[in-house]
């Protein structure tokens, strides 16, 4: 009857069910082709030597769609495997403006902000296009 199922799956059925619950509830990692794909993207971005032009990736697709699981993934085998940090995630909340979003990069580098608002600062140096244009 549990035939279908993978071994180390078929291990579970004999456990405790809260121990069972868990494992169903646990994030799976499918490493589909786009998902490997990114994986393999982000490690030549952190194996390029350093530069004054740095690029990044940036991940888009609809909601709960595995987008933050694939920068997890990448940051937690990247932490296990490097001497010094070189990825970081920053996920402001959705709907956050500019000035959270920076404020959150600094938050997540642990640098100091000091005593002045981060989005006030970054308010004053946003530039309108085209200039009669004051919402931006």
């Amino acid at each position: 009857m549990s035939d279908h199922l993978l071994d180390h799956v078929r291990s579970y059925l004999d456990r405790d069910p809260a121990e069972r619950i868990a494992y169903v509830r646990a994030p799976r990692w499918i490493a589909h082709q786009v998902a490997k794909d990114a994986h393999r993207r982000l490690a030549d971005l952190l194996s390029r030597p350093a530069s004054l032009r740095t690029q990044g990736l940036m991940l888009v697709g609809p909601y709960a769609n595995g987008k933050t699981m694939i920068a997890e993934r990448f940051a937690v085998e990247h932490l296990r495997t490097a001497s010094k940090q070189k990825a970081w995630i920053v996920q402001p909340r959705e709907g956050a403006g500019l000035g959270h979003f920076y404020a959150s990069i600094l938050q997540a580098l642990r640098a100091p902000i000091g005593d002045r608002s981060v989005a006030r600062k970054v308010s004053k140096s946003i530039t309108c296009w085209p200039a009669s244009n004051r919402r931006c």
